[in-house]
């Protein structure tokens, strides 16, 4: 009489249900905490003590022992509930091994870590409640970096009855600082400039006198793909156009007193581009910048700065970058929506222009 060992005839038992199962495709899964072979049926229920030596988890590197847990053949599947869940930042291996057949491996990382911050939108430019129909840009400013790619679907212009309002922003206009933080969005050009075939055929995205409002979902998520703590909802209302070029000299240079530590302050007459504000004023004195902080308020119509040494009395000068624009798009330069008969230039040329002041 022949003789096996007790090995053998559990492997000669499993090999018997497994071979008789229809040949299908197989794969190893982890949905919801729970691990499962995937395409695969027993004629008949297996015996449960025989299913640990044909599919275990491990938790872990090195020479460790299966998990616990329970286990059971429904729908197609020889499904494994861990007895314990699973950890954050765990990598787990989850071995099938077919009697007589090649075994199969495949690693899952375990969930991720609890989020130990929450990130949110933290402000928006422009900061007022009032935006000129011909508005070329939109600032959103959050508290982490962000996944990109998803401002298509997770930012919406609603009218005031709430209808989400189409082909608002460039198609392909999200662009980001290099920490993900700062999102810039363009309203669609073609809409805004006179003439043109979109403003033609649907006008301009925001028209004078009604109200609107810019949603950002809360589930976009951040850069560890997690969703933001809450959305964010700016309510505003339409002003005319603007579409002159701002001018110098209409803005109103407040000196401080020598000897102190007080802020420059520079008001104008109307609002500013916010992030342009913070890198295209400069100044000077003796043909040297001075070192100091610069900030924005009273919603971009007002820019400080406050210098890193007390003011000595003298003569100052503002250098101004001539590109430096306003809510339309309109640097000082040159207007955004300059007549169809004048020729417009491909490239605004860096340029300066200066305001002087003294401080006594």
């Amino acid at each position: 009489m022949l003789s096996l060992k007790p090995a053998r005839l559990l492997a000669a038992a499993a090999s018997l249900w497994i071979a008789a199962a229809a040949p299908q495709t197989i794969s190893i899964q982890l949905e919801g905490g729970v691990f499962r072979v995937g395409g695969w049926t027993p004629p008949a229920e297996p015996p449960a003590k025989d299913l640990p030596q044909i599919f275990a988890v491990y938790a872990g590197g090195g020479s460790v022992p299966p998990m616990l847990g329970k286990y059971a053949v429904a729908a197609g599947s020889l499904v494994f509930r861990p007895a314990f869940p699973l950890a954050p930042g765990v990598r787990y291996r989850a071995v099938f091994r077919p009697p007589n057949g090649v075994p199969m491996e495949r690693f899952f990382d375990g969930p991720r870590r609890p989020s130990t911050h929450s990130t949110r939108v933290e402000r928006i430019y422009p900061s007022g409640g009032i935006w000129p129909a011909n508005l070329l840009h939109v600032y959103v400013f959050f508290s982490a970096p962000m996944t990109q790619g998803e401002a298509g679907r997770r930012m919406h212009l609603l009218d005031e009855k709430g209808n989400a309002l189409p082909q608002v922003f460039l198609p392909v206009a999200e662009l980001w600082d290099p920490q993900s933080r700062r999102l810039t969005m363009t309203f669609d050009p073609g809409r805004i400039k006179r003439g043109l075939t979109s403003n033609l055929a649907m006008g301009p995205p925001i028209v004078e006198g009604r109200r609107y409002i810019l949603v950002i979902d809360r589930e976009w998520p951040d850069a560890r793909d997690v969703p933001m703590i809450e959305g964010f909802r700016k309510t505003f209302r339409g002003a005319p156009f603007e579409r002159t070029k701002p001018d110098t000299a209409q803005w109103r240079v407040l000196p401080p007193a020598a000897g102190s530590s007080a802020a420059l302050a520079v008001e104008f007459p109307r609002p500013m581009n916010y992030v342009l504000l913070q890198r295209m004023i400069e100044v000077m004195r003796d043909g040297r910048p001075l070192l100091g902080i610069q900030t924005v308020d009273r919603q971009e119509t007002r820019w400080l700065f406050t210098p890193r040494a007390p003011w000595q009395p003298g003569e100052y000068r503002l250098s101004i970058d001539t590109r430096l624009e306003d809510l339309a798009g309109n640097s000082i330069a040159q207007a955004f929506d300059i007549d169809v008969f004048e020729r417009v230039r491909d490239r605004i040329a860096s340029a300066r222009t200066d305001l002087s002041f003294r401080v006594r």
